[in-house]
């Protein structure tokens, strides 16, 4: 009882801060399939839903250990329109019932369109035919929205695996891969997320490839394999624009975007359907909050105040929604990992190497501590003079491993508009025509 009192305390505390709280709190499912309620209204299909809006889609990007329930919330309170869950490696998704328990979180109380909640795309990665076939077949059958095959990770330990970006290449295993979750799921949404290659030829004729086998849409990341961590460069938005142009699916753009700025112009320059959105996301969940955005000239102080907002929202939230998993990336391990980069700008300075050590200590283990850690700093915040919190944007977690700032080139925004519409228009004419021909209309 005194759970529920305390649950529904902390609700309406949220709603009386102005946070957007989910009337039902998460529980831990105890099995991978739900059933909609029965008085839920159908509605379309996931492509058809996010390419017959009128407005482009925000999405909230697959992140290992960091796409948790909670920062899915707290993103789509800020404007997302489209999340994933985390990467769900396939093999061990499938044989495994508490690999499944410490990294799967859909809930569909709060998210699932079947059950008029906002969509949610489930993530697998893998070079198994069978294993990724049955792993999407598990997660379908759970009730999320779509699959989407990682074919762009460039991490080393998906090298290791041989999925991610390092699988992309392998054309026929890849192809094989798709047609065979296709074949299994015929009326599932399967999507894709691919990194571009080398030189723009092997990049069209591998999203061919992937869009003739059955992928349904395709996020593109604007740059190679090797362009990653420290070697980061500039996205190549050129290159996203191409591969919409030569596709007749849906495109995300992904790559190169740190501020509200960067999304409306990678929309603008590429005319995909929606933007992607991973490490600036991790640092500041309202990038996709159109209506809050800060002056690009305003202070520190202005910045961290809304740094610690977003940091004290996700808490509560997090209380309401305890990450899955334990050990180093899972449970509390994931909410100090989304405090420490939100609050990156103050961590960065000597002055709160103190609080900066005592979050990354293995001794803050519960969220009342990690709390008391912000609050902490919020007070300290409030005491220091203007200068003393005069931090370079080079403080920036985005920024870690980026070049210096560039000016960007002013877009034509009245033309790239006109030409989403256009290619809105003719998305949904050619799947009209698809599904006309698949019901003998």
């Amino acid at each position: 009882m005194r759970l529920v009192v305390a649950a529904l305390a902390m609700m309406m505390m949220l709603s009386a801060r102005g946070f957007r709280v989910p009337t039902s709190p998460t529980k831990r499912l105890s099995s991978l399939s739900s059933s909609p309620s029965p008085n839920f209204t159908p509605t379309p299909d996931l492509i058809s839903y996010l390419t017959s809006s009128p407005t482009p889609q925000y999405i909230t990007a697959p992140m290992v250990a960091q796409s948790d329930l909670a920062f899915r919330t707290l993103t789509r309170n800020h404007g997302a329109t489209l999340t994933y869950t985390q990467m769900l490696h396939a093999r061990n998704f499938v044989s495994s019932k508490s690999f499944r328990d410490d990294n799967y979180d859909f809930n569909p109380k709060l998210e699932g369109l079947k059950y008029n909640n906002p969509p949610l795309i489930a993530q697998i990665a893998g070079d198994d035919v069978k294993f990724m076939t049955e792993a999407a077949q598990i997660l379908a059958d759970s009730g999320v929205d779509g699959i989407d095959i990682n074919l762009g990770c460039p991490q080393a330990i998906a090298r290791k695996g041989n999925y991610g970006a390092y699988l992309l290449p392998q054309t026929e295993l890849t192809t094989e891969i798709v047609r065979s979750i296709k074949k299994k799921l015929p009326t599932t949404p399967l999507t894709a997320k691919i990194r571009i290659q080398d030189n723009i030829y092997d990049t069209l004729t591998i999203a061919g490839k992937l869009q003739e086998a059955g992928v349904e849409m395709l996020t593109v990341h604007g740059r190679t394999l090797k362009e990653n961590k420290t070697l980061t460069r500039q996205a190549n938005w050129d290159a996203i624009s191409q591969v919409v142009r030569h596709l007749d699916i849906p495109v995300i753009a992904n790559g190169g975007i740190e501020d509200s700025r960067d999304v409306h112009a990678i929309l603008e320059t590429t005319a995909a359907v929606g933007c992607m959105s991973s490490e600036a996301l991790l640092e500041n969940p309202s990038l996709y909050d159109f209506q809050n955005v800060l002056p690009a000239d305003c202070s520190s102080r202005v910045v961290l105040d809304r740094q610690v907002k977003l940091c004290k929202e996700y808490i509560e939230l997090a209380k309401l929604y305890p990450p899955v998993g334990n050990g180093r990336f899972g449970g509390h391990s994931a909410v100090k990992a989304h405090v420490f980069k939100m609050l990156y700008i103050a961590f960065s300075s000597p002055k709160f190497q103190d609080l900066r050590n005592n979050l990354g200590h293995k001794k803050t283990h519960k969220i009342e501590q990690t709390e008391e850690i912000v609050n902490d700093l919020e007070s300290r915040l409030n005491m220091a003079t203007d200068e003393d919190i005069d931090f370079p944007s080079t403080f920036s977690w985005y920024r870690r491993h980026r070049q210096p700032l560039v000016v960007k080139p002013t877009i034509n925004k009245n033309a790239a508009k006109e030409e989403i519409n256009v290619r809105l228009k003719a998305l949904k004419e050619r799947r009209t025509e698809r599904m006309n021909s698949l019901t003998g209309a």
